[in-house]
């Protein structure tokens, strides 16, 4: 029996869509949009890292993390410090707000995944993470592809409790 390619896909579009869409409502309330936590979440664990650094990282080009980088500035959550060593290299950190904003995004995003991955057995998580590693590998070429993953971040007290106690999440303006 041949492979149906086509079905295949179309399911993975389907599933990568679904997962976007339900990310992005589920996000909404912060402030941030879903490839922006991944940057921001960088910057977090990176203090002091460059707009290049972060690029290198998620393997895009630096005009699009520029871009990422001045909306999450403008929105409060970064801040960029020119460094007195080398004028032309700006510094990034996160701000209290970004902070917030940062380890509640990590927290929605894990509630999501652990919800849609519930329905798999070990096993079957197994044979998946397999399958994806093999999906991967091939398209990169058949050399192995190395991704690094942002760890979680730890989350103090406050935003811990407020999480625990299902409390919606607000930013101040």
């Amino acid at each position: 029996m041949a492979i149906d390619v086509k079905k295949l896909a179309w399911k993975l579009d389907n599933l990568f869509m679904l997962r976007r869409t339900l990310l992005t409502k589920t996000t909404a309330v912060t402030g941030l949009y879903v490839g922006q936590l991944p940057v921001l979440a960088y910057i977090y664990n990176n203090d002091g890292c460059t707009q290049k650094e972060i690029a290198d990282w998620l393997k895009v080009s630096p005009a699009s993390i520029a871009l990422s980088t001045k909306r999450l500035q403008k929105a409060g959550f970064i801040q960029k410090t020119v460094d007195k060593e080398n004028l032309r290299r700006n510094m990034l950190s996160v701000t209290p707000k970004g902070r917030e904003v940062a380890l509640h995004g990590r927290e929605s995003f894990n509630s999501f995944d652990e919800k849609m991955f519930s329905c798999l057995t070990q096993e079957e998580s197994d044979v998946f993470l397999n399958i994806l590693d093999k999906l991967i590998n091939n398209l990169a070429g058949g050399e192995e592809v190395t991704i690094d993953f942002v760890p979680m971040m730890e989350m103090d007290d406050r935003i811990q409790e407020r999480l625990e106690c299902g409390e919606k999440y607000k930013t101040e303006k």
